[in-house]
């Protein structure tokens, strides 16, 4: 394996050139281009277990996730990945799995291994032990859900407004009795799509019957069963999903009564899914800018990392795009 020194000789620069062309500092554009070229020629790959031990850092960052199986956290872990890999850090994944009391164990399985940062996915307030991250002497980002500790930076989607203003549209169609299938009303994000809808008819003189809002678990099989019930009622127009498996659901059911969207019924759900752009009319639907957000969450995590000096306790928020097709008509 080549050294460090061995690039240098063959770069005709000073060691310490090539130390800083590997911390990215700018150095001189014909010193740099030899650098690189040595760096080519001699398959040099730099030791980042010695290079922590020398500065004290592990050039890793812990990521604490609840449910990884998601379409949603997969493809944000993935472009976080990809964001960590360029700047050289590597990537310790953690999961709790929907059970808040491993949030303690799995925040110190993660510390133990001396993460230069930490995000954490979908973490509320009230849980126990959640606290721990306020003591916490590293970077620390909290995503989709906001924690309120002054070191910790909250980066966010706008859930309720993206909400309100496609529930708005619907109504604007001429659709007054909208069903609504919802996810259990105990984490942020679902407050806040439920939310999003009660701010909607509240801007309008359309009266929200609480009988059109039932709630499911977020799985498939729940979905299917909403609708079903909704479908019970009286006769519904439009009905708005808040999550993709049970916006699953629902179209099964729909498709089970031989219902055609857009016609028959108007449907539109949150998240967007590469199937909806298949279904014939296309799906309205809420999605969410993945790599966007994981960009985000990646350079904010490595900003703090590399300069502690920047501020924290910041929130940031990204927009959910809209899509709007046909699947929604007009009354």
């Amino acid at each position: 394996m080549a050294t460090i020194q061995e690039v240098a000789k063959a770069a005709q620069v000073s060691v310490g050139s090539v130390s800083r062309y590997l911390n990215g500092h700018t150095l001189r554009p014909e010193n740099m281009e030899r650098i690189r070229i040595a760096i080519e020629k001699l398959n040099y790959t730099e030791n980042l277990w010695a290079k922590g031990l020398k500065s004290n850092q592990s050039y890793s960052i812990g990521l604490l996730m609840n449910n990884m199986q998601s379409q949603f956290s997969s493809s944000v872990v993935a472009t976080i990945e990809d964001v960590f890999e360029q700047e050289g850090y590597g990537t310790l994944l953690s999961g709790y799995r929907d059970d808040a009391e491993q949030i303690e164990r799995k925040l110190d399985f993660l510390l133990s291994r001396g993460v230069d940062g930490l995000v954490v996915f979908g973490a509320e307030q009230s849980w126990p032990g959640i606290e721990k991250i306020e003591r916490l002497d590293i970077p620390v980002i909290s995503a989709i859900t906001p924690l309120e500790y002054p070191n910790v930076d909250s980066i966010l989607l706008n859930n309720r407004q993206s909400t309100a203003e496609l529930v708005r549209r619907i109504l604007a169609q001429g659709h007054q009795k909208i069903g609504f299938i919802a996810a259990p009303q105990i984490d942020y994000v679902a407050k806040e799509r439920l939310r999003g809808i009660y701010d909607a008819f509240s801007q309008t003189d359309v009266v929200l019957d609480e009988r059109y809002i039932v709630y499911g678990d977020y799985s498939r099989k729940s979905g299917y069963a909403c609708m079903e019930e909704l479908l019970q009622l009286e006769e519904i127009t439009a009905v708005f999903v808040c999550n993709y498996n049970m916006s699953l659901g629902a179209l099964e059911a729909i498709y089970q009564h031989e219902m055609k969207i857009g016609t028959d019924i108007s449907f539109a759900s949150y998240d967007y899914f590469e199937a909806s752009d298949i279904f014939y009319p296309k799906l309205t639907v809420i999605k969410q800018p993945v790599a966007e957000f994981g960009t985000l969450v990646a350079q904010r995590i490595l900003q703090r990392v590399k300069d502690r000096t920047t501020a924290a306790g910041q929130q940031f928020i990204i927009e959910n795009d809209i899509l709007w097709r046909d699947s929604i008509s007009k009354r």
